[in-house]
């Protein structure tokens, strides 16, 4: 009987985990700011190691620790999205406010509430070239945490009013509204249809497999990280197919 009760408690105790208590900011202490650097591995004629950094992310953190900018920069071609958070009077998110350098076209996405969850979110607008249209919806369980989302994206040509994109994506939660699941589905061309599924460890993502139109497995991607004192990740690898892909290196201004 001792026996049994021991093995009983070590199943539970292997079986538990600690998950981390992270902020509005997905960090575990207050900060004001973040920023990734995404770095692509490649092998050159010689099969030696090449690090080219494609893309930098700030993220700047208001009093309440939520997100209140972001500035995107695509390199080489030094191309910026910056995106201003403007929130409620219940520290909600109610609009997001998108501009890109390439374009002098302000974007806005709009955010509507049902009480206190989102319900929707919606974004339209128009240039010369195209009109763009994007809705945002999202489906609670009963005790209100996220069950599932989805986001329409559609493109269309000014001149000759032709559909240039449209797609869906759908995510799918588990009970601590981490996404496990993802569909993208290409109305105009269905063979382009993929599928995502996540793997956690303690809530933190380790693994991602993504799938055809026919189910048939195209890759999988392995994440490993190293963290700073406070337990937040300073350096994620990203391994597609067990070879070295993508390096994500981030450096955080606590205060």
């Amino acid at each position: 009987m001792n026996r049994l009760l021991i093995f009983l408690f070590s199943i539970l105790f292997i079986g538990c985990c600690n998950e981390k208590k992270v902020l509005n900011n997905g960090l575990t202490k207050k900060a004001a700011k973040s920023t990734v650097y995404f770095i692509r591995i490649e092998k050159d004629s010689l099969n030696k190691e090449v690090k080219d950094t494609v893309a930098i992310r700030e993220n700047k953190y208001n009093t309440n620790d939520q997100i209140s900018n972001l500035i995107q920069t695509t390199l080489p071609n030094n191309e910026k999205m910056e995106i201003d958070y403007i929130y409620n009077n219940f520290n909600k998110i109610k609009t997001e406010i998108v501009k890109m350098s390439n374009d002098s076209s302000t974007y806005t996405v709009d955010y509507f509430y049902k009480d206190t969850l989102a319900i929707k979110t919606h974004s339209e607008t128009k240039n010369d070239v195209f009109r763009f249209k994007q809705i945002g919806e999202y489906e609670y369980n009963s005790d209100h945490t996220l069950k599932q989302s989805s986001l329409l994206q559609q493109f269309f040509d000014i001149e000759s009013n032709d559909t240039i994109t449209n797609t869906i994506e759908i995510s799918k939660y588990d009970n601590n509204e981490l996404v496990t699941e993802s569909e993208l589905h290409n109305y105009l061309k269905p063979e382009r249809n993929r599928t995502f599924k996540n793997e956690y460890d303690c809530g933190t993502l380790m693994k991602t497999q993504e799938f055809d139109s026919k189910d048939s497995l195209l890759s999988k991607t392995e994440y490993k990280y190293e963290y700073d004192k406070f337990e937040n990740w300073i350096k994620k690898e990203l391994f597609i197919n067990d070879e070295l892909n993508y390096i994500q290196s981030r450096e955080i201004e606590y205060k």
